[in-house]
This record gives structure tokens, sequence and C-alpha cells, in this order.
């Protein structure tokens, strides 16, 4: 059986796709457990009338998503547990592939590329730079989302999501589990993922937040993956080009830098924050 968590906080309207879209699974063998984070609106009345018994309600306090993930992983009984997000919709075989591909490569977390949706059309993928295969120790394993994972239950039992981090709290997981699991990439993409205006990927302090806190939280993380320094410098720039506040604009800046990157990749650095 697989464990699917699903956490969600006030996106009752939203829900019922996300819902449908795992009902609608081609794999069977499943139980959904909603942590509902402690919503004001409908969502427990919205869970309620889906009349289907592999579904598990479970209500905390409002926490976050990754206590939500927490708690629903806790309540996991599943020989596997795989991820969804309340406004994203999966692939009617997206459980089907990645078991598969889990038992056949033998792996310990498969992910699969999504495709970047807005106003219902395809704008793009996410994690198109993974290629089909597993990802070697010294892979960054960053931008993969939540909802495409799916894993043996002792991982994510034992690596279990870091409530301290404001984003990246899946990166931060798979830093960890890394180490001692090993983790395979699915090129098909499976998910469709929503952009959404309240999501906290738009918000660029939570942003640099977050890189702060997993440079302080992993120590050996630049030697780890020094390949990469130039990636994250790269993926830091390109948000401080849609942050409008200039003072966290340089602070971005400053933290590009802290990736010690190539002498190109700081002379692109120092022109752009001189001219932007």
């Amino acid at each position: 059986m697989i464990s699917i968590v699903l956490p969600s906080f006030n996106r009752a309207r939203i829900l019922p796709k996300a819902v449908e879209s795992i009902l609608r699974q081609t794999y069977k063998d499943f139980e959904l457990i909603i942590v509902d984070d402690g919503s004001s609106d409908n969502t427990r009345e919205v869970v309620k009338s889906f009349n289907d018994d592999r579904i598990v309600y479970v209500h905390q306090e409002n926490a976050g998503a990754c206590v939500a993930r927490n708690n629903g992983i806790d309540h996991a009984r599943g020989e596997y547990i795989a991820f969804q997000d309340s406004d994203d919709i999966w692939h009617e075989d997206k459980l089907e592939k990645q078991l598969k591909a889990l038992q056949e490569k033998n792996a310990d977390i498969v992910f699969c590329r999504m495709n970047r949706m807005s106003d219902g059309k395809k704008i793009g993928l996410v994690s198109d730079y993974f290629k089909e295969g597993f990802l070697s120790k010294d892979v960054m394993p960053m931008s993969i989302g939540t909802q495409t994972l799916i894993g043996k239950s002792i991982v994510f039992k034992q690596e279990k999501f870091d409530s301290e981090m404001p984003r990246f709290q899946e990166f931060e997981l798979l830093v960890r589990a890394q180490k001692n699991y090993s983790i395979y990439c699915m090129e098909e993409p499976l998910v469709d993922y929503i952009i959404q205006t309240d999501s906290l990927s738009v918000n660029p302090l939570k942003y640099t937040q977050a890189w702060e806190l997993m440079l302080m939280k992993h120590p050996d993380f630049l030697e780890r993956y020094n390949s990469s320094r130039d990636r994250m410098a790269c993926d830091v720039v390109r948000n401080a080009f849609l942050t409008v506040d200039k003072k966290l604009r340089w602070q971005m800046i400053v933290m590009a830098l802290k990736f010690k990157t190539s002498p190109r990749m700081i002379y692109r650095l120092l022109k752009f924050s001189l001219f932007n």
C-alpha cells in the first residue's frame, strides 16, 4: 500500500481537483491522508464529501505545511509514502509508473518532472535539467517538488521535514536523505504544478532566509555540491531580477557571492548589481 500525504490550509475551493486526481489513479492500493492545518474555511466538509474509505482526515492546529506533512507521515501505514499538494494535479498513471520504477530500479526515492501551469496552459517544465537515472551524491537535489516524491516509508519516517525552513523544505530533506539513500529521476512529467499567487515560491524574503538556513544547517553544503555553485548563484540572481525591494535585492546578490562561484559568474553578479 502507498500512503499519500496531502496537507491543506484554507484551500477548500481548489482542494477537490487535487483529491480527484488521486482518486483517479490507475494504481488503487493506497490511503489518502489529508491533514487539515487548522483551516478556517470548509475544508473538513469538502473532505467529508468524498465517499471513499481510503481517505483519512486528520485535523491539527495551524502549524504549517512541514508539521502537517510530518503529522501525515506519523499516520501513514503504507510500505511507501507519496506526497501531494492541495493545488496541483497528478496524472492518472503517476503512482503506477513511479512504483514500478521504485521496484525495478531498487531505489529508495523516485521523483518525476512537473509541467509548470498558468491559467490552464503549460508554460514550462520543472526539474528539466535532471536526466533519467540515479542522482550521484554530488548532484544537488534542488527544484524537486514534494508532490513528485514517492519513496520507501522508512526514508520519510527517518528523514522528516524541517519546520524551521521557510522554503526549500523538500530540498533540505533530500540533502539529508541523499547521504544514505538512493534517489532516482524519471524524466516524464507526471504532475501539473499550478502556479498560485499565494505560494511561498513568490516570496523573495523567505527565499533568501531559506538559503541562509540551508548553508547554516549543512556546513559541508558548498563542498558537497561544488560543481553546482554557478547554478546556485544563477538561481539567486534570477530571483533577484524579480525582486522590487532594492535592499532585499542587494541581500540576494551578497547571498549569491557566498557560493564562491567562478570569476566569470562573479563578474556577472557585480555587473547586475551595478546596473539594476
